[in-house]
């Protein structure tokens, strides 16, 4: 079989299709804008589909009323899971406000608000190159998987929203964050049980989980080293998602997430039968999916002008160029000392628009979980609500820089932050 092989151009290339990369395109594209969205799966939605993440964290500050603080793509994408009928928005919890979305209706809500936009999109497409003249990016190599056929994408401005450090390693001057200590969080297998009674199941506690767990664990139904969980009922009122496991995988080592997919799903087997033996609502539950994808909570980033601390979020900083709010507290999961640790500042606090611009990359911007962070400040600003964020203000920064003929780096940020109010985010 021969492999075709094809040149694109077009203005605004973003990598990766997650909360960041689907923000990204959304406030990218305009009239005579041409937008790329190249994404490795065959859907939009990164960890959120692909991994069964049920909740948009990060949408809500944590403080008083608890006020919406992710707007812009935020709302756009909710309009469209309104829709559908996939939104719980602002739910109050335990500790913090959130959405709870369908995330197979996800998947469908982001279809509709890139492709709306115009946005040329290409799914099953892998990266698997990129030149450099510099520090300005020529052009990316694609291959798609389904076909095999691969295309060299020429951009004028690129969005690395993929999830890690995809663009950094292949410049010459690019520089790319890794764990401090070499320490990652755990990652999850998360799973969908149907069947649920979710008017009970919404009573049920993470203590009243941690507490079953403990009791199980003695009479030998569980063997697992995690001793907390969390359910999340769905829009339906008759399923829920499950996170209740913590999985040892590092997914720049080779195997190590092969092995945390099949070790993970027998930790769901073991998880679905402790939740209908013992968590109310669920006696009559059965499993009926676990994601296909491994929930990596922690991965590489991009080196960018200002790299954002845990000191900025638990002093509540406020940037002057900031393009969006964060309040999630500092979510620690330490697979090694079998914790789960919340780190609350007590302050809303801004990402800076500086966070989002790489080193060593004069036309790249960085969105998501590729921000410039340390793995702190990771810990709260790598969720939903920070990353439809960062990819909202990464893709109106390229579409200005296209506009005017300029670099990201040379943009007024006080022209990117009116841009930014003006299509409904919130900055302070």
């Amino acid at each position: 079989m021969k492999t075709v092989s094809s040149t694109l151009r077009c203005d605004i290339l973003v990598l990766g299709g997650g909360s960041a990369g689907a923000a990204a395109a959304w406030s990218a594209s305009a009239p005579g804008i041409s937008v790329v969205l190249a994404e490795k799966t065959g859907r939009l939605g990164g960890t959120a589909t692909n991994g069964l993440v049920s909740t948009l964290c990060g949408c809500y500050s944590s403080l008083g009323e608890r006020r919406k603080i992710s707007g812009g793509a935020r709302d756009a994408l909710a309009a469209e899971l309104k829709i559908l009928g996939g939104l719980d928005e602002g739910v109050n919890r335990e500790t913090h406000r959130s959405d709870i979305c369908d995330p197979e209706l996800l998947a469908c809500a982001l279809d509709r608000m890139v492709l709306r936009t115009g946005t040329d999109l290409h799914l099953s497409t892998l990266v698997t190159g990129a030149s450099f003249d510099g520090e300005r990016l020529h052009s990316v190599e694609t291959v798609n998987t389904e076909s095999g056929s691969r295309t060299v994408i020429l951009p004028k401005i690129a969005v690395d929203a993929a999830g890690k450090a995809l663009l950094a390693p292949f410049a010459p001057s690019g520089a790319v964050l890794s764990p401090e200590g070499g320490k990652l969080q755990a990652g999850t297998l998360v799973f969908r049980m149907d069947g649920v009674d979710g008017e009970t199941a919404r009573t049920v506690t993470k203590d009243r989980i941690a507490s079953l767990m403990t009791e199980a664990r003695s009479k030998g139904d569980i063997t697992q080293e995690r001793g907390n969980g969390v359910l999340t009922v769905l829009p339906c009122g008759t399923a829920a998602i499950v996170n209740a496991n913590w999985v040892k995988a590092d997914s720049a080592v080779p195997g190590d997430v092969t092995r945390g997919l099949t070790g993970g799903r027998e930790k769901v087997l073991e998880n679905a039968r402790f939740f209908r033996k013992y968590v109310p609502g669920f006696e009559k539950a059965v499993l009926s999916c676990i994601a296909p994808a491994l929930g990596i909570r922690e991965a590489s980033r991009t080196l960018c002008d200002y790299t954002l601390t845990e000191e900025d979020i638990m002093e509540g900083r406020i940037f002057s160029d900031s393009v969006c709010v964060g309040s999630w507290p500092m979510e620690y999961h330490d697979w090694e000392q079998n914790r789960l640790v919340y780190r609350w500042s007590g302050k809303d606090y801004t990402i800076p628009f500086r966070s989002l611009l790489p080193r060593g990359m004069s036309n790249v911007l960085a969105a998501g979980r590729n921000i410039s962070v340390t793995s702190g400040a990771y810990a709260s600003s790598r969720v939903m609500g920070q990353s439809l964020a960062t990819g909202h203000a990464a893709g109106t920064a390229a579409r200005l820089a296209i506009r005017s003929g300029s670099l990201p780096r040379e943009l007024d940020r006080d022209l990117l932050r009116k841009s930014l109010l003006d299509e409904g985010a919130v900055l302070e």
